[in-house]
């Protein structure tokens, strides 16, 4: 159980720290060449990395 929370927590703060690494991370065998995401895109990959990451929390607590 505790990995999963690991996951939710590391893709959560690498989603809302850094929304371009996750685009890049989630598209790169999608895109050729310097492919660059939409602000929108950026936005909704910010807003999922805060919901991984309030999971990731609500799970500590959960099993703690």
């Amino acid at each position: 159980m505790w990995l999963f929370v690991a996951i939710f927590v590391v893709l959560g703060l690498v989603g809302t720290i850094s929304p371009r690494a996750s685009w890049v991370l989630s598209n790169w065998w999608k895109v050729e060449g310097d492919a660059q995401p939409s602000s929108i895109s950026l936005v909704l990959y910010r807003i999922g990395g805060i919901v991984f990451l309030l999971v990731g929390i609500f799970l500590i607590y959960r099993i703690v």
